[in-house]
């Protein structure tokens, strides 16, 4: 454990946050893959109108991963701070009661989510020829939030220990059981949305079971056997991160479904066009979460251990990667966009729904670049636990998004959605960069003191 600790906090910042996020990225990327597999296997081997079931029910599951994710954020900045300080005994008992807290809360929105699933559907608009497809779904999908919510803290808890690898590695695994479980389902027993479905429920569940028992292994080889491995009172640290997160990941997601209800009313051709380049740039909205997530535990580490001067290398290191990854995100959006939107369509499909693709990925395509000023400030303010300033740039990039898409699709329709989104990541990029000019989270980890008696 002591020799994951200095993974963060020595060596070449660029180097150490990029062997660090790099197995990350993978893992955010492969864990995309389920919901993307399913939309491919439902575009090419089932219809467009299963395409648009799928992509119907995303901005709900959505809202359920951003939960666990959030969650998965608290702990890993605590467990960060606590490894950085050398506090072992503290780092355990947070990692255990963190999880037995996520299952219970899972075990509870289980119950509760799929009772209310058609309510859900009918909330958004679902037209009548594909409803009852998604119902099914997203019924599966609730069924298996528990180990949705597990695998999301079991890998925030790696991160955090600085070992992203071990939950890469069961997801590999998972997403190839995935894809080879949705191919045999809707292929050879012709199950349709539900064989995607049970897919992604049964790999979901392999890959969060086996991953947390390498955890327990894992935290016993490193920590000790003591026995006080619960302290709920440490969740009141963790809870004040994650709870801010959890609202903030949860609104995004209740936002993307606002949009999306809109979406619907355009019909299913437009839903299964616009689903498709949804999920292609949300991975590359991942990758950029990812690095700032990376960012966060890299910053968090180093504040622990009070290297300070290394904080203002990790942001100068993402920024360089955040520019990379626009650079190249920009170039194939604009100059190839159906070849990524062929992998979801089969030959015969409507050109409705080629060109509602390609429009979204276009029309955002000049203005990723906004992104990549964004994420690093956002990942030195959740390290620093400045989640007001993070949590105010972030909304009000949610805001804007949503009031402009419901103001500019009656003169410009479907274009106007699109043509919201570049307007919110502006003004969510002008305030994240000001707040971490301003320095508020220099204050919050002693920067300023440290830095001045040196």
């Amino acid at each position: 454990m002591k020799n994951m600790k200095t993974s963060l906090i020595k060596g070449k910042p660029f180097l150490a946050l990029f062997l660090f996020a790099l197995p990350m990225i993978l893992s955010v990327t492969l864990q995309q893959f389920y919901n993307i597999c399913d939309s491919m296997i439902a575009g090419k081997f089932v219809s467009s109108k299963a395409l648009a079931a799928v992509s119907a029910s995303y901005p709900i599951t959505m809202i359920y991963l951003a939960i666990g994710a959030g969650f998965g954020v608290g702990v890993n900045i605590v467990v960060s701070r606590f490894i950085g300080e050398n506090n072992l005994l503290h780092a355990k008992q947070t990692i255990y009661t963190s999880i037995l807290t996520i299952v219970l809360t899972g075990l509870v929105l289980t119950i509760v989510g799929y009772f209310l699933v058609g309510k859900l559907i009918q909330l958004i608009n679902v037209s009548d020829d594909y409803y009852n497809d998604a119902v099914v779904y997203l019924k599966y999908y609730t069924l298996g939030i528990i180990f949705l919510f597990l695998y999301n803290v079991v890998t925030s808890i790696f991160q955090a220990i600085g070992n992203s690898r071990i939950p890469l590695y069961f997801l590999i695994f998972s997403t190839l059981l995935n894809i080879g479980l949705d191919i045999y389902f809707v292929t050879i027993f012709n199950m349709g949305v539900e064989g995607l479905a049970l897919a992604t429920f049964i790999a979901q569940m392999i890959a969060s079971i086996v991953s947390f028992l390498v955890l327990i292994i894992y935290v016993k080889k490193g920590i000790g056997k003591e026995k006080k491995i619960l302290n709920f009172s440490i969740l009141k640290k963790v809870l004040p991160i994650a709870l801010p997160s959890i609202i903030q990941a949860s609104t995004i997601s209740i936002g993307q479904l606002l949009i999306q209800t809109l979406i619907n009313k355009q019909g299913s051709d437009v839903v299964a066009g616009y689903g498709a380049a949804y999920k292609i740039s949300y991975v590359v909205i991942n990758i950029f979460v990812t690095i700032s997530n990376a960012l966060s535990t890299y910053v968090s580490q180093n504040a622990g251990a009070k290297e300070y001067k290394r904080i203002n290398q990790g942001f100068i290191s993402a920024t360089i990667m955040c520019i990379i990854l626009t650079i190249v995100t920009t170039t194939l959006f604009l100059t190839m966009p159906n070849v990524f939107l062929s992998i979801f369509e089969k030959e015969n499909e409507p050109l409705t729904v080629t060109e509602t693709g390609c429009m979204f990925l276009t029309t955002i395509a000049p203005f990723i670049f906004l992104m990549a000023a964004k994420i690093p400030c956002d990942g030195v303010l959740k390290g620093c636990k400045d989640m007001r300033s993070f949590i105010i740039g972030t909304m009000a990039d949610l805001v804007i998004r949503v009031v402009f898409s419901y103001i500019l699709v009656e003169p410009l329709g479907v274009k106007g959605i699109f043509i919201a989104w570049p307007i919110g990541w502006a003004i969510g990029a002008i305030l994240s960069i000001t707040f971490y000019f301003i320095g508020r989270w220099k204050n919050l980890i002693g920067y300023e003191r440290q830095t001045c008696t040196d």
